[in-house]
């Protein structure tokens, strides 16, 4: 007979090796194609997370409603929220017809919620609430996100290559494809709203990408950053032909050194203010 003892001895080494196979960023999109292929997730979270708070913030939809949604079959997506009936959500427990009503009327009301919203809701791995927001100032439709190379989403400013891989990654997977196609029928917002887009384009700014490099005389980094950015213009990290301007403080190193041999316009912190 084998070592009954000795196998279990080993269980507790297998399991962390699994787990931490599974937390390893780096594997994220392949086990996204896992799942794509048929390995189906039972973790009802990203549901709960699409209709939380800061996301789509579907009021009346918990934990245990989305446990009996997927339990009874009834969702398996977030795309499912838009195509329930009010004779499903009465056939669940503790659901009568008066609170049925309520939550469609929220789920009708979510498809009214901006598209950095929606981004923050689709769960994509370390994208929250404020780098959706930041993402959407740059890509102010999902197709332009979708086109995206790695290299144009790590160049925002504040966005860093894990971000940017993982973003880029999630865009790859067809059932996300399916997704966002389903979204749309749904009549989720995916881009942002023609007045955001007509505002941004009377702002001083409009167009104009500015990389920050050393420390400016009397504002911080983020203060110069949300200047710009209100004003209209794009905050990157890198130095680039795209770059219309290199805001320079003290202590400026190798973002100089580049911006000068692309011959980019270098600003000094008033002269940035006289801008807006």
């Amino acid at each position: 007979m084998p070592d009954i003892e000795g196998i279990y001895s080993i269980g507790p080494k297998i399991a962390k090796s699994v787990r931490d196979w599974f937390q390893n960023s780096s594997n994220q999109t392949l086990i996204d194609r896992l799942r794509e292929a048929g390995l189906q997730s039972i973790d009802k979270r990203p549901l709960t997370h699409w209709a939380s708070r800061y996301a789509l913030d579907i009021n009346g939809l918990g934990k245990k409603i989305v446990e009996q949604l997927v339990d009874q079959g009834l969702v398996t997506s977030v795309a499912d929220l838009y195509n329930l009936t009010l004779e499903q959500l009465v056939s669940l427990n503790g659901i009568g017809h008066k609170l049925a009503q309520k939550l469609l009327n929220a789920i009708a009301k979510s498809k009214t919620q901006p598209w950095s919203r929606v981004l923050y809701g689709l769960g994509i791995r370390h994208v929250g609430s404020v780098n959706a927001q930041t993402l959407v100032q740059t890509f102010p439709t999902i197709e332009q996100l979708a086109q995206a190379t790695v290299t144009d989403i790590e160049g925002i400013y504040g966005i860093g290559p894990e971000i940017a891989q993982s973003v880029w990654g999630w865009f790859q997977i067809s059932s996300n494809q399916t997704l966002i196609a389903r979204l749309r029928e749904a009549g989720l917002q995916l881009e942002a709203s023609t007045k955001t887009i007509a505002l941004d384009q009377t702002q001083p700014l409009t167009g104009k990408t500015f990389v920050i490099t050393g420390t400016l005389p009397t504002l911080k980094r983020s203060d110069a950053k949300d200047l710009i950015q209100n004003a209209g213009g794009k905050v990157t990290s890198a130095v680039s032909a795209k770059t219309d301007y290199l805001v320079v403080g003290e202590d400026a190193g190798s973002k100089l050194e580049k911006a000068q041999k692309l011959g980019i316009t270098q600003l000094t912190e008033s002269q940035l203010l006289d801008l807006l």
